[in-house]
């Protein structure tokens, strides 16, 4: 709806009450038509914004506009009691006890958590407090004080509670504001601040007023009444939610935790209060409420608790789970999928940290690179699944010279394995490498495609290094990989040690 067309009929509703009060001599009964009209025309406007939004707030929604609704009840039984004034000793009620009543689905909307946790149960908690609140006002207005029902006459203690209810009722929405609300909550919490307190004084007894101030008297001061519902009616229609506070709401400091998991208390502080108005006239009756609200109260904790200690035991096995799933992804991203072996990007972060160890402790340092002989014969004659299989067997059969802690094979690349050699000598590699080599042959894969030997062969180069500051593991990677092709070159499945130059090595 758009800005004009809502202010237009703000206007045009106030115009004509103010029309029909100069027209019909201030009469209050049409007075008390159009306050009803307005009341009704917000609820409506409630219950519109409710279908917009989902979740809690919506619920939230739907408490304001019940609220309105009950208020539009007491209003046309006013108005029924002005009209039709023998209809009284039907009415046990009167509608004073709807204008009360009026703020608990209020209370509701303020109290209630704005976060999803709200499960059924602690719904029905709400509501059956809700309940025993209506039934302690019912007590307080028929067993405590029998009323007088008139435009001018009504209890002057009920009065008083009236209106400090709609000034507590507004500074609660207040607080709310504080605890940081999402984008439609805060909406929520902007529109019905302005409008309880616009209600707080106007509900306010003045010069020792005995009536609800709310209703029309029959005077041009009723236009605030119909303004009032309009202002709530316009905030409904018009006041957009902010998509920036969603990402605020997010972070939270303490004083806003504290309100918003806190303000479920304040329906349970209405209840005691309650409870200690009926204590005043019947003292059994109201400590037994105010002991049956501390018991609904307490038992609310202990499942808020619950649910506190449940959500604590899911958050624990989520970070172990996620350290586990991170354990995997890490082994995974370290290892070959084929072989299980240490991948390339694993190979380099070892060399380099068996590289460093080695130069601290001035130790030698061997590398092994290994190729499969005539591989792409191989997966060309048998296909690529065949290829696959040869590889994985060579790779568990090159992890059998390897006994020593540190000692490491890898994936290097293709059909090309490497093996890291700390604190080994040329010797000492030269005789794993052999062995290496060795158990390749002795898989006795087929491969009728090569032209080295009936079954899958493997060549290797090996080097070894003392490390210096003048050198660097790619001078060891380069000096094994120029003995594998001299392996190659000198017709495979064969061991060829690097040819060093002295410079390059410093004792």
């Amino acid at each position: 709806m758009t800005r004009r067309r809502v202010f237009s009929g703000i206007g045009l509703l106030l115009a004509l009450h103010a029309i029909a009060l100069f027209v019909s001599g201030q009469s209050p009964r049409l007075s008390l038509v159009f306050v009803l009209v307005c009341a009704i025309s917000a609820a409506v406007a409630c219950y519109a914004r409710s279908t917009g939004t989902s979740g809690p707030v919506r619920r939230k929604w739907d408490f304001v506009a019940s609220a309105l609704s009950l208020w539009a009840i007491g209003a046309t039984m006013f108005l029924l009691r002005l009209v039709l004034p023998w209809l009284a000793q039907f009415d046990k009620l009167g509608p004073e006890f709807y204008f009360l009543v009026y703020g608990i689905p209020v209370l509701l909307a303020i109290s209630t958590s704005n976060e999803g946790r709200d499960t059924v149960l602690f719904v029905l908690i709400d509501s059956f407090q809700a309940v025993f609140a209506v039934i302690l006002v019912y007590i307080e207005l028929t067993l405590s004080h029998p009323l007088a029902y008139s435009s001018n006459i009504g209890n002057p203690n009920l009065s008083i509670i009236y209106g400090t209810g709609a000034w507590l009722l507004a500074g609660a929405s207040l607080l709310r504001l504080f605890a940081r609300p999402h984008s439609e909550e805060k909406a929520l919490y902007q529109i019905l601040f302005v409008y309880l307190l616009f209600f707080a004084v106007l509900a306010t007894p003045l010069r020792g007023s005995c009536v609800f101030n709310l209703l029309p008297i029959g005077q041009y001061r009723d236009l605030l009444g119909d303004l009032l519902f309009l202002v709530l009616t316009a905030g409904c229609w018009l006041v957009v939610a902010d998509p920036e506070s969603e990402s605020a709401a997010i972070e939270m400091n303490s004083f806003a935790l504290v309100l918003n998991n806190g303000s479920p208390i304040l329906f349970t502080l209405a209840v005691l209060a309650l409870g200690a108005l009926v204590a005043r006239h019947h003292f059994e009756l109201g400590i037994s409420a105010i002991a049956l609200s501390l018991l609904i109260y307490c038992f609310r904790a202990a499942l808020l608790q619950s649910a506190y200690m449940h959500a604590q035991h899911a958050l624990t096995r989520s970070q172990h789970a996620l350290r586990e799933a991170n354990s995997r992804l890490k082994q995974l991203s370290l290892h070959d999928a084929l072989t299980g072996l240490p991948n390339r990007r694993q190979f380099d972060q070892s060399l380099e940290l068996e590289w460093k160890r080695a130069l601290r402790n001035r130790r030698p340092l061997s590398l092994l690179i290994i190729d499969v002989d005539c591989f792409k014969a191989l997966n060309d004659l048998y296909g690529h699944p065949a290829g696959d299989e040869c590889l994985s067997r060579i790779a568990s059969a090159l992890q059998s010279p390897l006994r020593r802690a540190g000692e490491i094979a890898a994936r290097y690349g293709g059909e090309e394995f490497a093996a890291i050699l700390p604190d080994v000598d040329l010797i000492g590699a030269a005789k794993v490498a052999e062995a290496m080599r060795s158990a390749v042959l002795s898989l006795q894969i087929l491969h009728e495609g090569s032209t080295v030997d009936r079954f899958v062969t493997a060549s290797v180069g090996a080097a070894t290094m003392l490390p210096t500051s003048d050198t660097s593991p790619e001078n060891l990677i380069a000096a094994a990989d120029e003995a594998l092709y001299r392996a190659k070159r000198s017709g495979r499945n064969r061991v060829e040690l690097a040819e060093l130059h002295p410079a390059a090595i410093q004792r």
